[in-house]
């Protein structure tokens, strides 16, 4: 069971001797009902600290769980993913701003749109809600299973989302939806930065490479479940890299062509971490990455792979 969702604010510069605002760690509302927002840090010494929390009804004598959150771009809003509810918050001041009806099941995941206009709400009732950041609903649509996650494209409005039997690309210029099987569960999925590819990670281990158009350029196979993967958004990179957290206990790093990226004194480009990474998430600049998982700690990392430091801990695995 998901115990903490991690999500990068999209602001968050780290510089030596500046103060940002990084992340959240969010606990699973069935161990405690809490949504615990933005937290700020400092180099050398990077501890989280809590900035607000809002604690969420139990409704029927059980707790919802929070699967899922996300920034709008500008860093206003955290929009979480709550039982059945997308809840919609004041990024500083932790006010909770909408708490919108409109799924009926467990919501898994949510994702706002780069140019902040919109926001993507799915789950278990196979249905996808888009929003305005007004809080309006727009457009619904569904899939033949569980939505497992969404990721807006960064350079359009094209909107990804995946089951376990597929993966959908909807954009406001289409009629329809575009729908590609696969053969395994997605259970991640992160578009480049100049949008144009598409990484999915499966449960069986592959990490399928897609164009804007659904087709697969290219495959790149694990020996254990992808469980998360992020190209790195900085657009000032020479080429893009994908990290990857995978159930064999390692971080590593692909580029663009497939080939892991291995640095010069390294035999192998797998770091081992100790534990089963369920999350990593780049900073907005592409130079940190935090990674989360079964050592319940959010870690700190270089864009490399290095570790430098915890700067959570939580009573549970981090996803």
């Amino acid at each position: 069971m998901k115990a903490a969702a991690l999500s990068t604010t999209p602001s968050s510069i780290f510089s030596s001797g500046a103060r940002s605002s990084i992340g959240s760690v969010l606990p699973n509302c069935s161990l405690r009902a809490v949504v615990s927002a933005v937290v700020s840090a400092a180099v050398p010494m990077v501890r989280a600290v809590v900035s607000w929390q809002d604690r969420v009804p139990e409704r029927d004598g059980v707790a919802p769980s929070v699967y899922d959150v996300c920034f709008k771009p500008d860093g206003s809003q955290l929009v979480a993913a709550v039982g059945t509810r997308v809840l919609v918050y004041d990024a500083a001041s932790g006010e909770l701003l909408h708490s919108l009806k409109g799924h009926k099941d467990t919501l898994y995941c949510v994702a706002y749109a780069r140019d902040g206009k919109r926001f993507a709400s799915g789950g278990a009732d196979k249905t996808i809600i888009i929003w305005t950041s007004k809080a309006e609903g727009i457009l619904k649509f569904s899939h033949n299973d569980t939505i497992q996650c969404l990721s807006y494209n960064p350079a359009t409005q094209q909107l990804a989302s995946a089951t376990a039997g597929d993966f959908g690309l909807w954009s406001p210029e289409q009629k329809s939806v575009a729908k590609h099987k696969v053969q395994s569960r997605i259970l991640c999925m992160s578009w480049s930065g100049d949008g144009t590819t598409l990484a999915l990670g499966h449960y069986s281990g592959l990490i399928s490479l897609r164009d804007k158009q659904g087709a697969e350029k290219l495959t790149i196979r694990r020996d254990a479940p992808v469980w998360s993967l992020q190209w790195n958004p900085s657009r000032d990179e020479a080429g893009d890299a994908l990290a990857v957290a995978c159930w064999d206990q390692t971080l590593s790093f692909y580029d663009a062509s497939g080939a892991q990226i291995v640095g010069p004194k390294e035999k192998s480009g797998d770091k081992k971490l100790g534990f089963d990474p369920c999350c990593v998430r780049h900073f907005s600049n592409g130079e940190y990455i935090c990674v989360g998982g079964s050592d319940k700690k959010a870690s700190l990392f270089t864009k490399d792979g290095v570790r430098l430091t915890a700067i959570a801990e939580r009573d549970d695995w981090i996803w």
